[in-house]
C-alpha cells in the first residue's frame, strides 16, 4: 500500500463527532452540515471523498465504526488484541484496537487479514443463529428502564431472506459500573500531562479528563472486576453465532458543530459495548455486525455485501 495522507481525528481520539478544537472539525462529504462520526473522522471522511480506497482508524468505544456509519462506509473493529497497536497513542489500554476501514467489506476484509495475519473467511449467512438487538445494555448501571429501538428489525428481514435464523435476543447486562476502568486508563496516559498542562487541551478532552482524575483507586479495581466478570459471561451468553443492531444510537446525524458532550453516550451505545467485551464487530453504514468470532462476522458482512451486489 502507498500512504497517501494523515487523517484528522478528534483530539487524542476521545471523541464521537470528529471536532478538534486545534486543527478543525472533519466534514462529512455524505451529509454536509452534519457530524462525521468521531474519532476516526477523517479517515471516513476520506474514502467517502474517493481519496483512497483503504484506511486505518483506531476503536476504544466506536471509533471506527461511528463514523464508517455517519460517512456511509464500512469500519471494521478487530477483537481485542487481533492487531498490533504498536506505535499508536494509547486512550484506554483495556479497550483499545486499530482496524480497517473501506468503501467495501471486500477491501476491509483483506486489509484485516494483513493486519492479523489470519485467512479472509468466505462469505456465510446461511445457517447462523443471528440475535437482533432492540434494547443496549449500558457498561455502567441504567438510569432508567432501557427504550425498545426497532431499527434492527428493519436489517432482520433482510439477513433472514439470506438464510440466516434470526430472533430478538438481549446481551447480559455488566451488573456493575465498568466507566472507571476506561477513565482511570484514560487519566494514567495523560498523567505527565495533565492537569500540569490542562491549558494546552482542547475544552472537551479537558473536561473528560478532569472527570478521569476523579476516578479512586478503588472505582477502578471494582471496575476491572465487574468487566472481567462481564466478559466471562458474555463469552457464554446469548448462545448465538452473531448480534446484529445499528451503529449509530441516535437515528439522525447531529448537526456540525454540536457539544459533543450532549450527544457521546447515546451516540456511541450501540458500538461501545462491543468494544468493552472486547469482540469484533464491523460497520456497514449503519449497519452494525458483532460476535465473538472473526472469521464469523467478516464471512457474514461479506455475504450480505455480496448479495446487495447481486440484488
Amino acid at each position: 500500500a502507498i500512504v497517501v495522507g494523515k487523517a484528522a481525528l478528534d483530539e487524542y481520539a476521545w471523541g464521537v463527532c470528529g471536532q478538534n478544537a486545534h486543527f478543525g472539525d472533519t466534514v462529512n462529504p455524505r451529509a454536509p452540515g452534519r457530524i462525521a462520526g468521531g474519532s476516526s473522522s477523517g479517515s471516513a471522511a476520506a474514502l467517502a471523498a474517493g481519496l483512497g480506497p483503504l484506511a486505518l482508524g483506531t476503536d476504544t468505544g466506536g471509533s471506527i465504526r461511528l463514523p464508517a456509519a455517519a460517512c456511509g462506509v464500512v469500519g471494521l473493529k478487530p477483537a481485542l488484541g487481533a492487531s498490533s497497536v504498536e506505535g499508536i497513542h494509547p486512550l484506554a489500554p483495556s479497550f483499545d484496537t486499530v482496524g480497517p476501514m473501506a468503501r467495501t467489506v471486500a477491501d476491509c476484509a483483506l486489509a484485516h487479514g494483513v493486519l492479523t495475519g489470519q485467512p479472509v473467511p468466505a462469505p456465510r449467512l446461511a445457517g447462523l443463529r443471528i440475535g437482533v438487538l432492540t434494547r443496549m445494555p449500558d457498561v455502567a448501571p441504567p438510569a432508567g428502564e432501557a427504550v425498545r429501538d426497532e431499527r434492527a428489525l428493519a436489517f432482520a428481514h433482510e439477513l433472514r431472506v439470506l438464510g440466516a435464523e434470526v430472533a430478538e435476543a438481549e446481551l447480559p447486562a455488566p451488573g456493575g459500573d465498568t466507566w472507571p476502568v476506561f477513565y482511570a486508563e484514560a487519566a494514567a496516559v495523560h498523567a505527565d500531562r495533565f492537569p500540569a498542562r490542562a491549558d494546552e487541551y482542547g475544552p472537551l478532552i479537558r473536561a473528560k479528563l478532569d472527570t478521569a482524575q476523579a476516578v479512586t483507586p478503588a472505582e477502578a479495581q471494582e471496575g476491572l472486576r465487574v468487566l472481567r466478570r462481564w466478559r466471562a459471561v458474555a463469552a457464554r451468553e446469548p448462545d448465538l453465532d452473531l448480534l446484529v443492531s445499528p451503529a449509530l444510537g441516535l437515528r439522525e446525524l447531529p448537526p456540525a458543530g454540536v457539544d459533543e458532550l450532549t450527544v457521546r453516550l447515546p451516540f456511541s451505545a450501540y458500538t461501545r459495548v462491543f468494544s468493552y467485551l472486547g469482540w469484533p464487530a464491523i460497520a456497514v453504514g449503519d449497519l452494525q455486525l458483532a460476535g465473538r468470532d472473526p472469521a464469523t462476522v467478516i464471512g457474514a458482512a461479506l455475504a450480505l455485501e455480496r448479495a446487495r451486489t447481486v440484488g
